[in-house]
């Protein structure tokens, strides 16, 4: 699947609190994360996000 970049990491929003918190299977943490669909959402909605901040790395040598 491909991902669309289509906003800026701020308009993404922030996660204030873990899924994992309030889940009813939080005693399988971390066994649990690969598959679980709220933790999917979350890392779907952060990997379209573009990064406002200005990075100045030069990979070359």
């Amino acid at each position: 699947m491909a991902v669309v970049r289509d906003k800026f990491d701020f308009e993404v929003g922030q996660l204030v609190k873990s899924p994992c918190i309030d889940c009813k299977d939080k005693e399988k943490i971390p066994q649990c994360s690969d598959s679980c669909p709220i933790l999917d959402q979350v890392r779907t909605r952060l990997a379209r996000g573009i990064s406002s901040t200005y990075s100045a790395f030069d990979p070359t040598p």
